[in-house]
């Protein structure tokens, strides 16, 4: 990948960032922190209380080792097919070596203001795979209904390793920055089914919010929020991943992309006639993943991804 900094050009992909982390360094893990907003469909399958379209999501692992090192990171401006790619940050080297940091804590203010903590936690030993379907023998995973009592948008979080005999305890301040959420989502409206069809174009749009807050644009990977809509599997597993900047307010989803996901979803052995889209303010910031032993060899970067998030249901022909 080339740097950034050597081009005039804005960073419009995941291809720079600054620091004692870079995006270009081996994987060590990924903190995925997501303020997420339902449609009716998809909140009855989150199983949301009456009257809550809303819920705060955490998936998190951490690796020393995986192969290969990295997994191809997206494109720009185009819809990349995770399952051709084996692309991030869908895909987990096989074999990889997961760690247990101790507890996960995250710190932040909630809508009102309030300072607020809570636990991600470890899941049972019987789990093997996170809610998208990402293979871990250890990882964290959660998700409360309601994402207002635990975020506030346009605001910073701290993440707080309790640590363990191969993580020291460790805190990274305002490492996850959540962008500010879309004012709204528009063609498709986050009720309407679509349909997607494989022999046209689809357009989507939306209207980005202001992320006044947001960190420098050299602390962030790409240098700015970048506005992601997917396509997602009725399991929930991505399948495509079409990046550009917030700022543009919208995509065009190519019939061949619908096409393609018709494909990998039959692969996958699942309903073809259906998919979950999401549209997504994201901001990517990478740290240094800590180690007891043998950190000054092995960078690695723990990906810090926040996403405020719009998910619906879409028929597809």
């Amino acid at each position: 990948m080339t740097a950034c900094t050597d081009s005039a050009a804005p960073c419009v992909g995941h291809a720079c960032s600054s620091g004692d982390a870079k995006v270009t360094d081996p994987e060590g893990g990924q903190i995925i922190f997501e303020h997420m907003t339902f449609d009716t469909e998809t909140a009855a399958v989150f199983k949301l209380p009456a009257g809550v379209n809303t819920a705060t999501r955490v998936m998190a692992y951490f690796m020393s080792a995986q192969t290969p090192d990295f997994n191809k990171l997206p494109d720009p401006g185009v819809c990349n097919n995770l399952e051709t790619t084996h692309g991030w940050p869908l895909f987990v080297g096989t074999p990889h070596t997961d760690l247990d940091v101790g507890t996960l804590t995250i710190s932040g203010k909630n809508a009102a203001g309030t300072a607020v903590s809570f636990d991600v936690p470890k899941a049972p030993s019987s789990m093997h795979a996170d809610q998208i379907g990402r293979p871990h023998d250890i990882f964290y995973q959660v998700v409360t209904p309601d994402a207002p009592t635990l975020l506030k948008n346009d605001s910073f979080y701290d993440v707080k390793f309790g640590g363990s005999a191969t993580v020291p305890a460790t805190t990274f301040q305002q490492a996850i920055y959540l962008a500010a959420e879309y004012t709204s989502v528009q063609n498709p409206g986050l009720n309407d089914n679509g349909p997607l069809q494989a022999t046209a174009d689809f357009p989507v749009s939306w209207t980005a919010g202001n992320s006044a807050t947001q960190p420098p644009p050299a602390q962030l990977v790409a240098g700015a929020v970048l506005g992601v809509t997917w396509l997602l599997d009725v399991t929930g597993s991505p399948t495509h991943m079409c990046v550009v900047p917030a700022t543009a307010n919208g995509f065009t989803i190519p019939k061949e992309t619908i096409a393609e996901y018709k494909v990998v979803a039959a692969a996958r052995g699942l309903a073809t006639d259906k998919a979950i889209m999401l549209r997504n303010a994201i901001a990517h910031q990478v740290v240094r993943l800590p180690l007891t032993t043998g950190a000054a060899t092995n960078k690695r970067r723990i990906d810090m991804i926040s996403l405020a998030c719009w998910v619906q249901l879409m028929d597809v022909q």
